[in-house]
């Protein structure tokens, strides 16, 4: 390429990794924020999982959509208004003085915020020569990964500082710098006869999906299927889900593409991305309440000791595009970190109330590798078949995956950790009885003799910390066992002909 060839790729690199940063810094830093928003918007712990929820329900209703919009408008116009959009929610979440307006500003939030990682992505791809896509990748998920470095540790300096408030007013300097350098974007993709817009099958899927995603978010509140409300969100999202797929396979123009899912590449690819969600968005979901629920930690500090995971990722990213810059098989790198994810995750599992702070910090390094280990090269090996005038229509399936994976992850996780609370304050608090010699000791050793407040101060001080510890714990355990599962999934992926890679090379 020549100079100014070289100049503009790096503009735009910085432009769309400036992008999507903003996007996945607002997921992390809004997670150590929520202790705080829960008391300022009059929320309980269930309740307030809705400003996550709710940004995901966007996305997964918007995600498939990401393809007509650039055969439409091409990339540079979806991209700039995404960011545009992107930036004025943000500032109205920031402003919000109630639970239900933070709901509805989140769900303009996640509208716009829907197409920024597809349609980055492609742009990443049309930007570099076929033989440095996964250098390109490589650098975008360097970016993405920026999110856990930073978000944490800024949303809680913000959070201490000021108010949880700036974790949203910190994306609008950086949304306006993203627009003024994405005017350097070409806008291709856009076609002189786009496809028509299957209303229908939009409805059918934003129904179906966003009825899963009221079951996600409420199943856990409502006591899952005991609830009438449930039972009747279930049976529309089946029922939506399965019309929605019927008429993507009977229609010429779906507005979701199904059919590139005969593509054995993409289609295992886009399930073990999903899975790698749920292993991923439920940990960062369960380390900020463990540490400041239970160990007691500022949220600045909770943003310090959960930095590493970020760095690790991000280093293995860099380890990740130079190994695939050199032709190594993809799937190797990805088998190599679901070792290390596994084993980071392992490391929590035997976490307790008296770990310190390198518990913590070194799990989370290891963990970080393994995620930066699975992505990029997962990626690459999802879209190494698929056609390139597919890609961001499959972009779009992919990203959706992950989006749906994650938001599965902290439905499961949250239940997960929810009723092993509650199974461990049964079990604990059976225990605590005018029987039972070692509550007379308890009591006597506080100086309580025969109070009646020595029953609250043993459950407070002893039986619901380790009931929800043990909560927390078994919720890892069920990260560390989403790994496990990827592994067959990597296994049935195969990697393309040399030959095929290279005429594709020649003939970009």
């Amino acid at each position: 390429m020549s100079e100014s060839e070289n100049t503009s790729v790096v503009v735009i690199t910085v432009a769309v990794m400036l992008a999507v940063v903003m996007q996945v810094l607002d997921l992390t830093i809004v997670n150590v924020a929520l202790t705080y928003m829960r008391g300022s918007l009059q929320a309980n712990s269930d309740q307030i999982t809705w400003v996550l929820t709710s940004y995901m329900i966007a996305n997964v209703i918007l995600l498939p959509l990401t393809g007509l919009l650039v055969e439409r408008y091409g990339q540079r116009t979806v991209i700039l208004w995404s960011v545009a959009g992107f930036v004025v929610a943000s500032a109205l979440c920031g402003q919000a003085h109630s639970l239900p307006e933070i709901v509805l500003w989140r769900l303009l939030q996640g509208t716009f915020g829907a197409s920024l990682a597809p349609v980055g992505q492609t742009i990443m791809l049309h930007a570099y020569p076929a033989r440095k896509r996964g250098q390109a990748m490589a650098i975008l998920g360097m970016g993405i990964m920026l999110g856990p470095i930073l978000g944490p540790t800024l949303g809680g300096w913000l959070t201490d500082t000021l108010s949880w408030r700036w974790v949203f007013y910190v994306n609008i300097p950086f949304g306006i710098l993203a627009f003024l350098l994405l005017q350097a974007v070409p806008n291709i993709g856009r076609s002189d006869h786009p496809r028509p817009v299957d209303w229908l099958g939009f409805a059918l899927m934003a129904l179906g999906f966003g009825a899963l995603q009221g079951v996600l978010s409420l199943g856990n509140e409502d006591d899952w299927f005991s609830s009438h409300t449930i039972i009747i969100l279930s049976l529309v999202s089946v029922l939506g889900l399965l019309f929605f797929v019927w008429r993507s396979l009977s229609v010429e123009h779906p507005v979701v593409n199904l059919r590139l899912l005969k593509d054995a590449n993409l289609s295992l690819g886009s399930a073990g991305i999903g899975i790698f969600g749920l292993a991923l968005f439920g940990a960062m979901v369960i380390l900020p309440i463990m540490l400041e629920d239970f160990l007691h930690y500022e949220a600045f500090t909770t943003g310090l000791v959960m930095a590493p995971q970020g760095i690790g990722a991000m280093l293995a990213m860099l380890i990740a595009g130079r190994l695939l810059a050199h032709n190594v098989n993809p799937r190797n790198i990805v088998l190599l970190g679901i070792f290390f994810g596994a084993l980071g995750s392992w490391y929590t599992t035997k976490y307790n109330l008296d770990i310190n702070m390198a518990w913590v910090i070194w799990p989370s390094f290891i963990r970080g590798l393994g995620l930066g280990l699975v992505s990029i090269p997962l990626f690459t090996l999802a879209f190494s078949t698929i056609d390139k005038k597919d890609q961001a229509e499959g972009s779009g399936i992919f990203n959706l995956m992950r989006t749906l994976g994650g938001s599965i992850g902290i439905a499961i996780v949250s239940t997960v950790m929810t009723e092993g609370r509650q199974m461990g304050w049964n079990q604990m608090g059976g225990h605590i009885n005018p029987f039972n010699p070692a509550f007379h000791r308890f009591i006597a050793a506080m100086g309580m003799g025969e109070s009646p407040r020595a029953w609250q101060v043993l459950g407070n001080l002893v039986v619901l910390p380790q009931a929800g510890m043990r909560g927390v714990l078994d919720a890892l355990i069920l990260a560390f066992y989403s790994f496990l599962v990827l592994i067959p999934l990597v296994l049935l992926l195969r990697r393309p002909p040399e030959p095929a890679e290279e005429g594709e090379a020649s003939g970009h």
